[in-house]
């Protein structure tokens, strides 16, 4: 009798754990702002009327990213990229006819505007769409969030330029915003700066090794046009060092490398070319004027940038 009291018990037991982990995972699902299985359901059901979805919806992770889109990974990847969820759709009457979906997670919206601003395309139409949003012919570019939204089509007629546009808002519905601030937009001086110029680079920011979590904008200043820079490092200590490699750049590749103390400022400035670098330290923050066709305009937008960012 005792041994079977403990089998029922055991049995209740393996009951309880299995009801309360089933019951853990629903929950979960139901409080995920976008569930794989309910973005999957949702973009495939996103058909056109006389299209068809070609294929099933697929999921791609960091793992196996390269058998979509081999060749091009990396550069997601280099951006922690989470997954890719994508669909295909293709008109009944005319397979050589497609609209490719691709909806990337990238796991933050300083990520996702990161690969949102590296591939935007100066030729794009701006759009009032998620948190950004342009097209270009019949392909539609979306950054809400944590996610970047590609629609890519076959061809460029008014027909498929429409239905880009109806997929772009239906897709972008599908999912959400936390409304989790990019900080880099917010700490660059909006005066002077060129809508639409912004980027950010996680890793390699001008092809440097040591400029990493980096913003960039186009300014204008007294007639011509300069690139800004921005970093912030984890601690005052860490942005030394990031200058130290700066000074070790600029006196291997540039020439003429100066350190100025400007109102307090301690600014170096070289040429790099026919153009002006400068570069700073203030506190965690590292930043700099870039591309200056004058040495003295340079400095000035250093000045004054210095001035514009926040304490770190």
């Amino acid at each position: 009798m005792q041994k079977s009291t403990q089998s029922y018990f055991s049995i209740f037991l393996c009951f309880l754990v299995l009801s309360f982990f089933t019951f853990g995972c629903r929950l979960q699902d139901d409080h995920e702002p976008t569930g794989i299985k309910t973005l999957a359901s949702g973009l495939g059901s996103l058909a056109p009327e006389g299209w068809k979805l070609y294929d099933t919806v697929s999921r791609f992770t960091p793992r196996n990213l390269y058998e979509k889109i081999n060749g091009r990974a990396e550069f997601y990847l280099a951006y922690d990229m989470v997954d890719m969820t994508f669909a295909g759709f293709e008109n009944g009457k005319d397979a050589s006819r497609f609209v490719d979906i691709s909806i990337y997670d990238m796991g933050t919206p300083t990520h996702a505007f990161g690969v949102f601003s590296a591939e935007k395309s100066q030729e794009g139409q701006s759009l009032k769409l998620g948190r950004d949003a342009y097209r270009n012919g019949a392909n539609y570019f979306v950054w809400k969030g944590r996610y970047y939204i590609q629609i890519i089509s076959s061809d460029t007629a008014e027909d498929l330029q429409k239905m880009g546009m109806d997929l772009a808002h239906r897709t972008a519905a599908l999912v959400s915003d936390s409304g989790e601030s990019v900080w880099g937009l917010d700490a660059l001086p909006a005066e002077n700066r060129v809508p639409g110029s912004e980027r950010y680079f996680l890793v390699d920011a001008m092809g440097l090794a040591f400029m990493k979590d980096t913003y960039m904008a186009q300014y204008r200043i007294k007639g011509t046009t300069v690139s800004v820079f921005l970093s912030r490092r984890g601690s005052p200590a860490e942005a030394a060092k990031a200058i130290a490699g700066w000074l070790e750049h600029a006196n291997r590749y540039g020439k003429d490398v100066k350190q100025s103390t400007i109102e307090g400022m301690d600014l170096t400035s070289y040429a790099m070319g026919k153009n002006y670098d400068v570069f700073f330290k203030k506190g965690r923050l590292i930043a700099g004027v870039s591309a200056a066709e004058d040495r003295k305009i340079a400095l000035e937008a250093s000045v004054d940038l210095w001035k514009k960012l926040p304490e770190q």
